[in-house]
């Protein structure tokens, strides 16, 4: 990321030029110097950096056939049937193109008589099979494209669902690996493209099925035609690469400056920060970065402009003179008698059907080429992420008595140190547990090996006699409830928001009852539609709930499903003191049936656990009752209780 540049243009000159806009600038009003311009950006990591400028001919042609294939292969897993009609439909607009030809060479010498109505007469039998023939591709061209349009959604639909899918079932240690976000939004773009692939390959293909067709009819009349139909293309082919680089170029240089700004207008344009960007004054400076970053994209589109034109002037004017070179050919083959008039005639006629299919083949092909990139992209981290999917074992866990930590401990992928070091650790059903430590002390890990959500590097995490590492991870987590310090907000109604598409057998009465256990059942009463309600306010209908709210709901969400092992991280942070009550006291209650595992900053809450273990660096330095380790003489609890006491 190079350095910032600096704006030297006066406030006012600036206002002038951006339309008065940057006259709303506080600095504009008081005449102090403009902001600096947000610094450029160049992700120079990407993978597929300058791949259009870097590729040779040859490397766009050995990597289209791949994207040809990976599109097809997509294609025909989701629907055979509209993959099947595409396919068979440019077969047959490629023989109507074929036929038509045929039959114009047919019919122009029997229109070259001296009496025009005997030579129509004759003609008109070829004629009509050559307008016959053209409707007939023109039909199949539409076909093929109702194809497309009905195979676009069932290509994106499959592309996103198997990415979703194999996210939600890989090992939480694929998320830690390196770079596995880069690699992940690198495939969600392939996912994206993978329809934009069908519509290029269809037409991809159905240039090089007409250009085939166009020199197989021309090579069949005379066979110094197809010499001169290269003449007629090939400028415009190599025009068309140069002109795609330039498109590609531009893009290349803007992508960064795009994506930011993309990423920025949500952030503008949300309610979630409209008072904090509204109350500090934001609106300013933020509306004259959005400015620059336009400004920046503009710049360099507009700047494309004047190369793409020289190119296609010059590939236009080349284009022209090899055709004047085809025609000036054609007509000395006639006269010398080595060609009919008829035949050069159908000559011209193919040459532009040709020119306009290496058209589509060059501008197609480029851009396939860069889909191409995104799609394998896809197809390798899906390879990847598959690779890493939970599978562990076939044992059933069962409601654990007992959870038991022998030398359990976790190392994140590409880190040397553990997070967690060789604990020996035993919880016990009935028991409150509250684990205490500074931040990366090791407590969320530790609450992944708990609940078999990660399984430990090296040691064993057991439920009763069950090895974690050994059962099956659905069987586990169903036994498991769980609210993390960061919930969902999941868009849905309230009644989804708490029971998750678990069995309604209890019907409403259990998510009332884990409701009244958090105390919200008030709030949900005085929603338009009680359960019913969608708690998304950004939809149309939609209803907000505040910060305690979803996380009341959180609670009642791991209440409703009445799990053996209870474990709650931070659940009170944005509650009031009432509904923080409210909650340790229900968690007292609930305690005797589960095993209940709380992590809290909030120590005076520490006091209603039967154990506290304290994690220091990844190791358990002490535990024992609250009591016990806050009289205890260079206890860290100790130390952390009065630093709390003392703000």
């Amino acid at each position: 990321m190079s350095a910032p540049h600096h704006r030297t243009d006066s406030p006012d000159v600036d206002a002038a030029r951006k339309g008065g806009e940057a006259a709303s600038l506080p600095a504009a009003r008081t005449g102090a110097p403009q902001p600096s311009a947000p610094p450029e950006l160049d992700y120079n990591g990407r993978k597929h950096r300058r791949a259009m400028d870097d590729a040779t001919l040859w490397d766009m042609a050995r990597r289209i056939p791949a994207a040809l294939i990976q599109t097809a292969r997509l294609a025909w897993s989701v629907d055979r049937r509209m993959a099947l009609t595409i396919v068979v439909c440019q077969l047959l607009s490629g023989i109507g193109t074929a036929v038509m030809l045929t039959a114009v060479a047919k019919a122009l010498p029997q229109l070259m008589v001296d009496d025009p109505r005997q030579g129509l007469a004759h003609a008109w039998p070829a004629l009509t099979v050559a307008v016959v023939a053209m409707a007939t591709g023109a039909a199949m061209w539409i076909l093929a494209d109702w194809a497309t349009r009905r195979l676009n959604p069932k290509i994106a639909s499959a592309a996103d669902l198997q990415l979703v899918d194999l996210h939600m079932r890989a090992e939480l240690a694929a998320y830690d690996a390196e770079g596995f976000g880069d690699r992940s939004q690198a495939a969600e773009i392939g996912a994206l493209r993978a329809v934009d692939l069908a519509d290029d390959a269809k037409t991809l293909t159905n240039g090089l099925v007409q250009l085939a067709s166009a020199a197989v009819v021309l090579t069949t009349l005379h066979p110094l035609l197809l010499g001169v139909l290269l003449l007629s293309v090939v400028p415009r082919g190599l025009g068309g690469v140069i002109a795609a680089r330039v498109d590609y170029r531009v893009h290349d240089q803007t992508i960064s400056a795009r994506n930011v700004r993309g990423m920025m207008r949500w952030w503008l344009t949300t309610a979630e920060l409209a008072d904090e960007l509204r109350a500090n004054t934001m609106r300013g400076y933020l509306h004259f970065w959005y400015r620059s970053m336009c400004d920046r994209v503009e710049m360099r589109e507009v700047a494309g402009a004047r190369p793409y034109l020289r190119i296609t002037l010059l590939a236009a004017s080349l284009g022209g003179l090899f055709t004047l070179g085809m025609w000036a050919s054609l007509a000395g083959l006639v006269l010398a008698g080595a060609m009919t008039t008829a035949i050069a005639g159908t000559a011209v006629v193919a040459s532009q059907t040709a020119g306009r299919a290496l058209n589509s083949i060059i501008r197609y092909s480029t851009v396939m080429f860069h889909h191409g990139l995104y799609l394998s992209d896809y197809y390798e981290f899906i390879d990847e992420v598959r690779a890493m999917t939970t599978a562990r074992g076939t044992a059933q866990a069962k409601p654990p008595q007992q959870i038991r930590l022998e030398g359990a401990s976790y190392t994140y992928p590409s880190k040397e140190a553990a997070a967690v070091q060789p604990i020996n650790l035993t919880l016990n059903r009935g028991e409150v547990v509250a684990l205490v430590g500074e931040n990366g002390a090791g407590k969320s890990t530790l609450i992944r090996m708990l609940t078999g959500l990660t399984v430990a590097s090296d040691g064993k995490v057991l439920w009763d006699d069950t090895d974690l590492a050994d059962a099956d991870a659905e069987s586990v987590w169903r036994h498991v409830g769980l609210v993390p310090q960061k919930n969902g907000h999941w868009p849905l109604a309230a009644r989804e928001n708490i029971n998750l598409g678990q069995p309604r057998e209890h019907g409403d009465e259990r998510i009332w009852d884990a409701t009244e256990r958090v105390g919200m059942t008030k709030a949900l009463r005085d929603l338009p539609e009680e359960l019913e309600t969608l708690l998304a306010r950004s939809v149309w209908g939609g209803h907000e709930l505040s910060g305690g709210q979803w996380q009341r709901l959180a609670c009642a969400r791991a209440m409703y499903r009445e799990p053996a092992v209870l474990v709650l991280d931070e659940p009170t942070s944005e509650m009031d003191a009432r509904g923080e009550h409210q909650i340790f006291r229900e968690l007292r209650a609930m305690a005797s049936d589960r095993i209940t595992v709380v992590v809290t900053h909030r120590l005076d809450n520490v006091r209603m656990a039967d154990r506290v273990i304290v994690l220091d660096q990844g190791t358990v330095r002490e535990q024992g009752s609250f009591d016990e380790l806050v009289a205890t003489e260079g206890s860290l609890l100790g130390e952390l209780y009065a630093l709390a006491q003392d703000r």
